[in-house]
């Protein structure tokens, strides 16, 4: 019982926070920069990180899926469950890197001012 809840504490939750934080950028972008090729640009990036999150979160689920069903076995096969997790774990760190090379192509196509303003701290 202690593995199952772990698992769902682990793998339950998608990034719906992060798609909220995309959108709400999103919607600044719109407000703060000129509509121009760079307005362009900086949304079309943004929709490549909702696309990439939203794909990291299909993949949570199917790992969250997979290890409820190993789990569920009365035989637990140990490798089964290490395979799932070095794939969860992959996902993550290239789910990372994705993400922090569409942050830099976005601050390409905004200037300081802009950045400081559609990101400013509240």
């Amino acid at each position: 019982m202690l593995i199952a809840l772990f698992t769902v504490l682990i793998l339950g939750g998608g990034s719906t926070a992060t798609l909220a934080y995309i959108a709400d950028t999103q919607d600044s972008v719109k407000i703060v920069m000129v509509k121009d090729d760079r307005q362009k640009e900086a949304l079309s990036t943004l929709k490549a990180m909702k696309k990439r999150t939203n794909a990291r979160n299909k993949h949570v689920k199917r790992a969250s899926k997979d290890m409820k069903k190993v789990l569920g076995q009365d035989d637990i096969n140990t490798a089964e469950i290490d395979a799932i997790w070095a794939g969860y774990f992959a996902e993550i760190d290239q789910y990372d890197q994705d993400m922090l090379d569409l942050r830099w192509e976005l601050k390409e196509h905004i200037n300081r001012e802009e950045w400081q303003e559609i990101f400013a701290a509240d």
